[in-house]
C-alpha cells in the first residue's frame, strides 16, 4: 500500500509539472509591447483601442504610383508583432479571434511567427482562392508554398485563427480546418504577430498563447 501511494504521489506530481502554461492577451493594455502605427506610415495602421487591435493595410500606395509610373500601382503590405511568451523550441499554439474584410485576390491577411525584425519571419497569408507559407530572410522572399484553398460556401469574416507547432510540423488552421501545414522550417524567435495586404482591415479580439 505504501508503495502505491508513492507511485500515485510521482504521477500526481509528474501531471501536474507537465501541465500547459496559457496566457491571454486581451488588449486591455498592451503588456506584450504590440507595435502601433497610428497613420506615421505609408502602408497602414495598427492601434489598440477599446480593447481590440485594429490592423490595416491602405491598399494602392499611391506615393509608389505617383513616383515610378501609373502603371505601378503597387499594393502595400502592412504587419503589427508582439514577443510572445512562448519557447518556441517546444511545442506550442497560438488562437487568435479575429474579424476581417472579404477576402479577394487583392486582399490578403494572416499570422508572420518566427519574426526577429521586419525583414526577417515566416508567414501563412491567405486570400479567396490561395494560402500561402513565406520566407523572408534580409527582406527578400526567399521560399514559399503554395496551394489551392476552398473555403465553405458561407466562410464568416469573424474567424478563429490557429498556429500549431509540434516541433517537428507547423500548422495553420481557420475556423478548425487546415488549411497549410509546413514541416523542416526550423523556429528560433518567438516574434508573433499579423498581416494584412492589400486595402485589408483585419480587427484582432484575442490571442491566447498555450506552451504545451
Amino acid at each position: 500500500m505504501k508503495q502505491l501511494l508513492i507511485i500515485s504521489a510521482v504521477f500526481l506530481l509528474c501531471v501536474h509539472s507537465i501541465k500547459a502554461q496559457v496566457f491571454k492577451e486581451e488588449f486591455e493594455g498592451n503588456s506584450l509591447g504590440w507595435t502601433e502605427s497610428a497613420g506615421e506610415s505609408n502602408n497602414g495602421t495598427a492601434v489598440i483601442d477599446k480593447g481590440v487591435m485594429t490592423v490595416k493595410s491602405k491598399g494602392i500606395n499611391k506615393f509608389a504610383t505617383a513616383m515610378l509610373g501609373a502603371q505601378i500601382g503597387e499594393n502595400t503590405m502592412f504587419e503589427t508583432h508582439c514577443y510572445a511568451p512562448l519557447n518556441v523550441k517546444k511545442p506550442f499554439e497560438v488562437l487568435a479571434n479575429v474579424k476581417i474584410d472579404k477576402l479577394g485576390t487583392d486582399k490578403t491577411c494572416g499570422f508572420i511567427f518566427n519574426y526577429r525584425d521586419f525583414g526577417n519571419f515566416y508567414a501563412f497569408t491567405f486570400n479567396d482562392e490561395m494560402v500561402n507559407f513565406l520566407r523572408f530572410v534580409d527582406n527578400k522572399m526567399v521560399g514559399i508554398i503554395s496551394q489551392g484553398v476552398k473555403w465553405p460556401k458561407n466562410k464568416k469574416i469573424n474567424q478563429e485563427w490557429k498556429l500549431v507547432s509540434d516541433g517537428a510540423t507547423i500548422m495553420f488552421y481557420v475556423d478548425g480546418m487546415e488549411i497549410l501545414k509546413v514541416r523542416y522550417m526550423p523556429l528560433d524567435f518567438t516574434g508573433i504577430g499579423f498581416y494584412t495586404y492589400g486595402k485589408q482591415t483585419l480587427i484582432v479580439y484575442d490571442v491566447t498563447f498555450t506552451q504545451q
